[in-house]
């Protein structure tokens, strides 16, 4: 089970139940169960978070796309791109769902780029 915890966002349970016992032989058997609950995120997921949600992970802007899932949720803001790491007991604490996966999304490729001019006394936040 630790094997799951060090490679995956993931949260476990485990049970443990007695079904019989001898009690001249001091034999006991017990029923084992374990849970594991995988987060439903998986890469290239669009996600959009609440407000509270952007706080919370850090001041991450509301639409964010997931480019790696290890035992961190790896996001990147889709308008400033800036990377942020979402821990798992973070995640598991304040969950939040894909509103586009990776199949409805369709890939394209830049052919051309062209600068935007703009005057020097604008700012660099103002022009970008």
């Amino acid at each position: 089970m630790q094997f799951i915890k060090d490679h995956f966002v993931a949260r476990t349970k485990h049970n443990k139940q007695l079904i019989s016992h001898d009690e001249q032989n001091a034999e006991y058997f017990y029923k084992y169960t374990n849970f594991i609950e995988l987060a439903p995120i998986c890469k290239d997921d669009l996600v959009l978070l609440s407000p509270k949600q952007m706080k919370l992970f850090g001041g991450i802007g509301p639409l964010i796309l997931v480019y790696k899932v290890t035992t961190c949720v790896h996001v990147v803001d889709v308008k400033t791109m800036r990377t942020h790491e979402i821990a798992g007991p973070k995640y598991w604490e304040n969950m939040f769902t894909p509103i586009c996966t990776r199949e409805r999304l369709s890939e394209f490729i830049v052919i051309n780029i062209e600068d935007v001019d703009f005057e020097v006394s604008t700012s660099k936040a103002a022009a970008r």
